[in-house]
């Protein structure tokens, strides 16, 4: 363990300079190691197996990896750190992750954050932006994926159950033009508190473009915020407001200001979290 100054932060000036999602379709079939490797892993906790559950096709964070390291292009190289969110757990044993340091040529950070349901690809971006060692190329990438293959275990509640395979990455460095990301997340978070919440969110932001699921869009009208909601497409607990935020993204005039509030809230958690990204006229 190292103990010592906290190291400035890569994140304290980075914006979002990229951003672009994908749909896959089961890449993978499962093999005979992974029946070997899991039906192990089941009786070792005395869980009932089934071949049944190896039956059909899966799309892996590692499968999506490749692809979308493609779609970016250029933009693809000279990362100080990488971060993958998600809000199940991979359908393949293993560390996707490090599979990135010889297509990026070396990358200095990387790791994941999941099991925080819809929070986690927000927590990512704040621990992107606030948190890492200071590198030499200014740069960050944060994969924010979902996968349909969930494993029998533990019930999972159907709005955070995947039920289509789909990856966004967004890119940050210190010139991207579309806007810092300023996140900030509630916890204990009744159904109460989140009108007032967002309305210190409004307040601060003027007129806004909000992306949320449905169930939180008549908070904003409740809170009195003039606001313009974008729907989020079913299916993706982790990646859905991402998937919207990429599709507007890449709609927006180059020469107009733009406030938008990315908010998603976890009943059972209690979490609250917001992202606002103020970009600026390029």
């Amino acid at each position: 363990m190292y103990i010592g100054p906290k190291p400035g932060g890569i994140g304290a000036d980075l914006r979002l300079a990229h951003i672009d999602h994908c749909a896959f379709d089961g890449l993978s079939a499962f093999n005979d190691r992974d029946r070997t490797y899991f039906s192990h892993l089941w009786e070792l906790f005395g869980l009932p197996w089934e071949d049944a559950y190896l039956a059909g096709r899966r799309t892996t964070f590692h499968d999506m990896i490749g692809p979308m390291l493609g779609r970016l292009g250029p933009l693809a190289g000279g990362f100080d750190a990488a971060v993958l969110a998600s809000s199940t757990p991979d359908a393949e044993p293993g560390f996707p992750l490090p599979f990135l340091d010889l297509p990026l040529g070396g990358i200095d950070t990387v790791f994941a954050v999941s099991d925080q349901g819809a929070a986690g690809a927000f927590t990512a971006l704040r621990l992107t932006a606030t948190t890492l060692p200071a590198g030499s190329h200014g740069r960050a990438l944060v994969l924010v994926m979902d996968q349909a293959t969930v494993w029998q275990g533990p019930p999972v509640p159907e709005d955070m159950r995947p039920t289509r395979d789909m990856a966004v990455a967004l890119v940050l460095d210190r010139d991207g033009a579309l806007g810092a990301p300023r996140v900030r997340q509630h916890t204990r978070v009744s159904t109460s508190d989140i009108i007032t919440l967002l309305r210190a969110e409004a307040e601060e932001a003027g007129a806004v473009t909000a992306i949320c699921r449905p169930a939180l869009a008549p908070y904003w009208a409740k809170a009195g915020v003039s606001a313009d909601v974008l729907p989020v497409p079913a299916g993706l607990p982790c990646a859905g407001p991402w998937v919207t935020l990429s599709q507007h993204c890449a709609n927006l005039p180059e020469t107009s200001d733009r406030r938008i509030v990315l908010a998603d809230y976890d009943p059972r958690l209690g979490y609250l979290s917001l992202c606002r990204l103020d970009t600026a006229a390029v």
